[in-house]
């Protein structure tokens, strides 16, 4: 065929088939070489997590109503996790023994006094008397154990925080909120932190139970799992370890201790 024969409706024909194959032949190229790369790489592209931010004008005394702006920030899932971590790692300490060095289990402290949740088991197991706690800025500070929770794998230690800034509560996680799937975070290591992303792989079968898998791993007595916006799930105890290395101890606020009854007058 002699293209210069050709009419101007079969050029035109002929671009079009030509556009259609080529087209065709990118988007199969593209799925395949998306189909090879790794995990990671697809999952920052597709990920992203939008969070609505309401900015409230106060109405003054002459206006009859507030002003209210609502603007959606759009944020990539990889740094919502860094951020995340770094927060998290303020409520984080290594519990060692007076003085010494070796790390006998992780801590995260959950409120403002410096109430911290660890491993019961590996408290027990050093047969120390007396802890010592290392935070986040490297500062060392005494341990009081509150509770050893015999009913169950964690501990209730005071940390004698005082006034540091290098310390910032964690926020525990509602355990009827969680989800088959959600993405999730542990912080662990014997030293510095150590950082390990999975997914939750199976909830409690009953409320009664009190271990939760997930599909990352740790071997650290106290390692930390959270969610990615920094809400704490649960730690890694010597019990749930005994299950697997991939199971984690849910994170339970401790209740208050009992009020003191009260000696009232007896009457006369």
């Amino acid at each position: 065929m002699d293209l210069e024969q050709l009419t101007k409706h079969q050029i035109i024909l002929l671009t079009l088939l030509v556009s259609l194959v080529t087209s065709i032949a990118t988007g199969i190229v593209t799925v395949s070489l998306m189909n090879q790369a790794p995990q990671g790489v697809t999952r920052t592209i597709n990920q992203i997590v939008e969070h609505t931010v309401q900015t409230v004008v106060p109405a003054t005394q002459n206006a009859a109503a507030a002003t209210v702006t609502t603007k959606t920030v759009v944020v990539k899932d990889d740094d919502l996790t860094a951020q995340s971590i770094a927060a998290v790692q303020k409520s984080i300490v290594r519990i060692t023994a007076k003085g010494g060095q070796d790390l006998i289990a992780r801590g995260v402290i959950v409120d403002t006094k410096g109430t911290a949740l660890t491993d019961s088991d590996a408290l027990a197991a050093s047969g120390g008397a007396s802890f010592d706690a290392i935070l986040s800025d490297g500062t060392r500070v005494p341990v009081t154990v509150v509770s050893d929770a015999t009913s169950t794998s964690l501990a209730v230690v005071s940390i004698a925080v005082g006034t540091s800034t290098a310390v910032a509560p964690a926020t525990i996680a509602d355990p009827t909120k969680l989800q088959l799937g959600q993405s999730v975070v542990r912080i662990g290591g014997s030293g510095v932190d150590t950082v390990g992303e999975g997914v939750i792989a199976t909830l409690p079968a009953s409320p009664d139970l009190s271990v939760i898998e997930a599909s990352v791993t740790s071997s650290t007595p106290g390692a930390l799992l959270m969610d990615i916006f920094g809400d704490v799930i649960g730690i890694a105890t010597t019990d749930s370890l005994a299950q697997g290395s991939d199971y984690y101890t849910l994170a339970t606020l401790p209740a208050p201790p009992p009020a003191k009854p009260t000696q009232g007058r007896l009457p006369d």
